[in-house]
């Protein structure tokens, strides 16, 4: 009987950890602050079509770092 109640304890303080990590607000690095200095978004693409979306933006940068 002794082990059930250790196994409720360390779920309920499992639970307490969560909670806190979810709560932290200001982790990380600030927005804005990346390579091109405006927000970022994650995109999933297929694998097939990772090397093509790559070339295109870097064609992309390097045409906005030549206009400039």
């Amino acid at each position: 009987m002794p082990k059930k109640s250790v196994k409720k304890s360390v779920k309920k303080s499992a639970k307490k950890t969560v909670k806190k990590s979810v709560s932290n607000s200001g982790v990380g690095r600030p927005k804005g602050s990346g390579k091109f200095g405006c927000p970022t978004k994650a995109v999933r693409i297929p694998e097939h079509l990772e090397q093509e979306v790559l070339d295109f933006a870097l064609r992309k940068v390097k045409a906005t770092k030549a206009a400039k």
